[in-house]
């Protein structure tokens, strides 16, 4: 069965741990950074659905 990294709903994105963490190792432990790229994605996906729903 195949694992889900990350699910998206309408204000939220649940995200699995290890997927978190490689960011924040990635990012050389700024986990601001990713904290705020994290944001960006949902605004992105948001943006997306509202989009497709006009």
């Amino acid at each position: 069965m195949a694992k889900q990294r990350m699910i998206v709903t309408d204000d939220q994105l649940l995200i699995d741990m290890d997927l978190l963490f490689n960011a924040i190792r990635e990012a050389k432990g700024n986990w601001q950074q990713v904290e705020q790229e994290m944001k960006q994605y949902l605004a992105v996906v948001q943006g997306m659905t509202e989009a497709s729903e006009e």
